[in-house]
């Protein structure tokens, strides 16, 4: 019908303007259509998006300066992590495995968004820590051999607890996400809250065996590499006997870094919540310059870090 349509001068903009049923109906026997077309195109009319209303909500977001926020938003991720969102218990235990993170989620969705969220947790927890303890046996098993009889006596005490508690906490994790994936998925959408709230000592218990259980397989890798090392005797073997125990140090602190500003982003970045905090990217059908690419995206980063600056103040 689109040239029947073009002929009565009839657009999109005219369609859309038109909202009600009746005048659709009109305009569509003037047209020729049948009934059953005419339905079709009332319903895809209504789930058109409002590109006007889309406007106003855009012209409603405050205007932020990006001259003040330039710093902030040329910068990385770890200059807006330790700005804003650094905490001291950062290092030893992450946000996401916290009692705020959960409180949070817990009253930001529903309870049918709240029970796919939890059991996804629960079933990548469970992959992951089977992975870890395969992975822990298999290394145990590396060290006592023929290139480990100069380990002093510490050093094997030391091995022997991080792999036996790598082991027992992994095997304790997977157990308590397989139940908890089972009774999350047998609640239903209205109590799955309460259940979660009733049983947050037990899913502390369980959060508390995997950050242990990341930290001794953390500290196994550490010997295990230290030791082997050792067994080279080159003069430079001796310089990486210290500076591969620092550096792995290092990478695992700038990783619990990048796991807690992941989390936080969410959180206190505002990203949990319906309502947009910055203007959208647009669907650009031509080319789009670096620049503007760059200034609408620093636009995002500016409302997202004026969350952050919100978050902190009220903290500090």
């Amino acid at each position: 019908y689109d040239a029947t349509l073009r002929d009565h001068n009839i657009t999109l903009k005219l369609l859309l303007e038109l909202k009600e049923w009746g005048p659709i109906k009109d305009m569509g026997l003037a047209v020729g259509m049948e009934i059953n077309e005419i339905m079709r195109l009332f319903v895809a009319l209504k789930k058109y998006p409002d590109e006007t209303e889309e406007e106003e909500f855009e012209n409603d977001l405050p205007e932020i300066s990006l001259s003040s926020s330039k710093s902030c938003c040329g910068g990385s991720w770890l200059y807006i992590y330790m700005s804003y969102l650094m905490t001291p218990l950062d290092m030893l235990l992450p946000f996401d495995h916290r009692t705020e993170f959960r409180q949070k989620i817990l009253r930001a969705h529903d309870g049918s968004k709240i029970k796919k969220i939890f059991t996804q947790v629960c079933e990548l927890w469970i992959l992951t820590f089977s992975l870890i303890f395969n992975t822990v046996a298999g290394l145990w098993g590396l060290i006592p051999d023929e290139t480990s009889s100069n380990m002093a006596d510490t050093e094997r005490l030391c091995w022997e607890i991080s792999c036996l508690l790598a082991c027992a906490t992994s095997f304790g994790v997977v157990i308590t996400m397989c139940l908890f994936s089972l009774n999350i998925s047998l609640c239903s959408n209205t109590n799955v809250k309460s259940y979660l709230v009733v049983t947050t000592g037990v899913w502390v218990f369980a959060e508390t065996l995997l950050l242990i259980a990341t930290y001794s397989t953390s500290l196994s890798l550490i010997i295990l590499g230290y030791v082997r090392i050792r067994e080279i005797f080159l003069p430079a073997s001796y310089v990486a006997q210290f500076a591969v125990p620092f550096c792995f140090i290092m990478y695992l602190v700038l990783l619990i870094m990048c796991i807690n500003y992941i989390s936080y982003a969410s959180v206190h970045g505002g990203l949990m919540h319906e309502k947009r905090i910055a203007k959208k990217l647009k669907n650009y059908r031509r080319q789009i310059s670096p620049k503007s690419v760059q200034i609408e995206e620093r636009a995002v980063k500016a409302a997202v870090i004026e969350q952050f600056q919100h978050y902190y103040h009220l903290h500090s």
